[in-house]
């Protein structure tokens, strides 16, 4: 599939030589806020003048309901971040995909397209025309993309307390919530209940460990795992710990060294700022040692920094469509960003 999409790109890139700039093909295909927004942005408007690549460009009905819905337009700095949330430094042709594919933006988040009987979906967008221009290509969408909240906050989000609470508690917040390039595994309500006798006997320490054994450096999605079939050591906590990872032909199951039964992922590749998560049904519970809070934090920080290179590799194969069991996550950053 890469290959074809690759040969794709080519066409794609062969077609557009003689097509117009960005901003004037923008001009062409009357999309009039984009340009009035962009325009407000001189660093932006002088950065694509020049770019080569894929822009993803609101309707203006788009953008006139996240405005309308209270997002401020005069906040440049959020404003940069949404409009370099639509800019993918690389051809993303239409023509010929099929299947899915994670999207790195300028912004530093990803975006998730998905080749559906409709059409082409981006995130929670529906392309409705797509026009070349000499850098590239420009995808009319009928949704403003917003960009993803930090992990934390997806995680509240979505409703996931019992995980917040045992973060605070452990005092890993303001790491979690900083944490880049890593994947986590975000046991739900039920999980945590259900180990409720055992988290009452234990330290901060080691709290802290069973945390950490949630965290894995580096994106692993769940088409990585379905391809796999079977991934005997996942390592996290600086090599400490190792999970089991294994698809049994229907769902992901993931397994620590104090689990009698494995953990079953119920919603996989949710996108957090620069994070993956994936739901999971159980508590994964590692070896525990002593350890100190403060040598947890640190090594959640290390994980994020060893962890700034991204994957070669984001396609995303999971059957079911998971993502759908977080179906309110999106309007609820939606209503974080713009209230």
């Amino acid at each position: 599939m890469q290959l074809k999409f690759f040969a794709a790109s080519l066409i794609t890139v062969a077609h557009i030589v003689n097509a117009a700039g960005l901003v004037d093909t923008l001009t062409s295909i009357k999309a009039n806020t984009l340009i009035a927004l962009v325009k407000s942005e001189p660093d932006i408007l002088k950065a694509l003048s020049t770019f080569k690549g894929t822009l993803f460009a609101p309707t203006d009905a788009a953008l006139a309901a996240t405005v309308k819905a209270g997002f401020n337009a005069s906040d440049l700095s959020a404003l940069a971040q949404v409009l370099t949330y639509h800019v993918v430094p690389a051809a993303f042709p239409s023509a010929d995909f099929a299947g899915s594919a994670y999207l790195t933006t300028l912004e530093g988040s990803e975006l998730k397209a998905v080749k559906t009987d409709s059409g082409i979906t981006i995130n929670s967008a529906s392309v409705v025309t797509s026009t070349p221009y000499d850098g590239g290509v420009i995808h009319t969408i009928d949704a403003t993309l917003i960009p993803p909240a930090n992990v934390v906050n997806v995680a509240a989000s979505a409703n996931l307390t019992s995980l917040i609470s045992t973060i605070k508690a452990a005092n890993l917040a303001a790491t979690v919530g900083g944490l880049k390039n890593v994947t986590i595994l975000a046991p739900t309500d039920e999980a945590f209940a259900a180990i409720a006798s055992v988290v009452a006997t234990l330290s901060l320490d080691q709290i802290s460990q069973i945390l950490l054994a949630h965290i894995i450096p580096g994106f692993v999605l769940s088409s990585d795992i379905v391809a796999a079939k079977s991934i005997a050591a996942v390592p996290t906590k600086d090599g400490a710990e190792t999970l089991s990872v294994k698809f049994d032909g229907t769902n992901v199951l993931i397994s620590a060294a104090g689990n009698k039964a494995p953990a079953k992922v119920i919603a996989a590749d949710v996108l957090a700022d620069n994070v993956i998560v994936h739901v999971i049904d159980t508590v994964l519970l590692p070896n525990l040692v002593s350890a100190s809070p403060s040598a947890s934090a640190s090594y959640v920080a290390s994980t994020a920094a060893a962890s700034s290179a991204p994957p070669a590799s984001k396609t995303n194969l999971y059957s079911g469509s998971a993502i759908s069991a977080l179906s309110g996550v999106a309007a609820s950053i939606a209503a974080a960003l713009f209230l």
